[in-house]
C-alpha cells in the first residue's frame, strides 16, 4: 500500500464524500465509458472536447485551489506532489509532473483509467481517432493552472498518444493560451440539505450501520498502476459535478443543434447510463464478499436488497435515498436528498439549465429493480 496524505471527508448528514470542496462519487469503468462514448458519438455535431475536457478542467481548478489552501501548500513542489497523490488515490492512474512548468509541457503515463480499461475491455479504436483520456487531459490542465496560480482557462491541452491506438503510453501536451477558454468555476457542493438517513420500518436492514461500514472500506489503488480494482470492476472517485455538467452540457449542445425534439433521445441515453451503472457497479457490489459480510446477514426479502443498496449509496457519495413506501416487484418510489446530480443542477439558474431531474437515477433504480426481481 502506498501512503498518501489525501483524505476524503464523509458528510453523513448530506450523503456526500468531499475532497477539496468537491463532492466525489464512486463509479466504475463501464459507466465511465458508456457516458463518455455516448457523448463522443456527437463529435460531428459539436466539438465534444469542449464538454469532456473543459468540464474536467473547471472542476480540477476549483478542487486544487481549495485543497492547496486547506493543506497550506504554497510551493510548486508540494502542490505537484498533492496533485500526483490525488490522481492516484482517486483511481485515475499514475502521473509525474516533474517535467511541466507554468508554460506547460508533456505528461506521459502507461496507466490512466479511461485508456487502460478501454484497451483491456473493448476493440482497438481506429487509427486517427482521438484517444479516450479526455477527463485526465482536462483535469491535469486545471491542476496545472492551480499549481502555478494561473487564471482558469489559461492552459490549453491535447492528447498526443493513447493505449487505445496501440501506443505504449498515454500522453498529453499542455501549453499557455493567448486568450483564456470560456470556463467557469465548479459549483462545488452546490445546493444541499442536511438530514438523517431514513430507517424504514418492517425491515432488519440497519441503514446507518451499513453506510458507516461501507465508508470504512478501503478503496485502495494498486501502488504500481494507480487503478482501483474492486467488486469485479475498476473504480474511480471522480467529482460528481463532472458527470452532472457533462450530462447538462451535452443535452444543451444537442438541443441547440437539433431543437427540442432531440431531448427525448438524449434523455434515453442518460437513462440507459443508469442501467449500465446498476448492472455493473451496483451489481458488482451486491455479489462481493464485502456485501456478504456487511449487508447480506440482514436480508430476509427481495425488498431488503433494495434497502441494503440504498444504504450503500451515501457511502459512495451519491446522496441519501428514501423509499416513499415499501417497494414491491411492481414499483419502487424513492425521494433523493442531495443526489449528486441535483445538488449541482440546483446551483444553475432555472432559465439557464436544460436538465430538471436526474435521468441517470431513473435508469439506475430501474436497473436495481431488474437485478433484485430478475425482471
Amino acid at each position: 500500500m502506498v501512503e498518501t496524505s489525501i483524505r476524503f471527508t464523509p458528510k453523513p448528514a448530506r450523503g456526500s464524500v468531499v475532497l477539496g470542496g468537491e463532492p466525489h462519487v464512486v463509479h466504475c469503468h463501464y459507466y465511465n465509458h458508456f457516458l463518455q462514448t455516448s457523448i463522443e458519438d456527437a463529435e460531428g455535431v459539436y466539438p465534444v472536447e469542449e464538454v469532456l475536457v473543459w468540464t474536467a478542467q473547471e472542476v480540477a481548478h476549483s478542487l486544487f485551489r481549495t485543497l492547496f489552501a486547506e493543506q497550506g501548500a504554497t510551493t510548486v513542489a508540494l502542490r505537484k506532489k498533492l496533485v500526483e497523490e490525488t490522481f492516484r488515490t482517486c483511481g485515475y492512474g499514475i502521473v509525474q509532473l516533474a517535467e511541466v512548468s507554468a508554460d506547460g509541457g508533456e505528461i506521459r503515463t502507461p496507466y490512466e483509467h479511461y485508456a487502460y480499461t478501454y484497451a483491456a475491455t473493448f476493440p482497438p479504436r481506429p487509427k486517427g481517432k482521438r484517444g479516450v483520456a479526455y477527463f485526465a487531459q482536462g483535469y491535469l490542465a486545471g491542476a496545472l493552472e492551480a499549481i502555478y496560480d494561473l487564471p482558469l482557462g489559461s492552459m490549453g491541452s491535447e492528447q498526443t498518444a493513447c493505449l487505445t491506438q496501440g501506443d505504449p503510453v498515454v500522453s498529453w501536451r499542455f501549453f499557455r493560451l493567448g486568450e483564456p477558454l470560456p470556463l467557469r468555476p465548479s459549483p462545488g457542493e452546490g445546493a444541499f440539505e442536511e438530514g438523517e438517513l431514513y430507517q424504514p420500518s418492517g425491515t432488519r436492514v440497519p441503514m446507518a450501520q451499513i453506510r458507516d461500514a461501507v465508508l470504512g472500506l478501503p478503496l485502495t489503488p494498486d501502488p504500481e498502476t494507480g487503478l482501483i480494482e474492486a467488486f469485479g470492476v475498476v473504480l474511480t472517485r471522480i467529482p460528481g459535478n463532472y458527470y452532472t455538467l457533462l450530462s447538462e452540457r451535452h443535452l444543451a449542445r444537442m438541443e441547440k443543434a437539433f431543437g427540442p425534439e432531440v431531448r427525448t433521445l438524449v434523455l434515453d441515453m442518460l437513462i440507459e447510463s443508469g442501467h449500465v451503472c446498476a448492472f455493473n457497479t451496483l451489481g458488482g457490489i451486491m455479489q462481493s464478499p464485502e456485501w456478504d459480510a456487511v449487508v447480506r446477514p440482514y436480508l430476509d426479502t427481495p425488498e431488503d436488497w433494495i434497502y441494503g443498496i440504498c444504504a450503500v449509496l451515501p457511502a459512495i457519495g451519491w446522496g441519501m435515498v428514501q423509499c416513499l413506501k415499501p417497494p414491491t416487484s411492481e414499483s419502487c418510489e424513492v425521494t433523493l436528498t442531495n443526489w449528486y446530480e441535483t445538488t449541482a443542477l440546483a446551483s444553475i439558474a432555472p432559465n439557464e439549465r436544460y436538465l430538471d431531474h436526474s435521468p441517470f437515477a431513473r435508469g439506475l433504480f430501474a436497473g436495481v429493480m431488474a437485478l433484485v426481481y430478475k425482471a
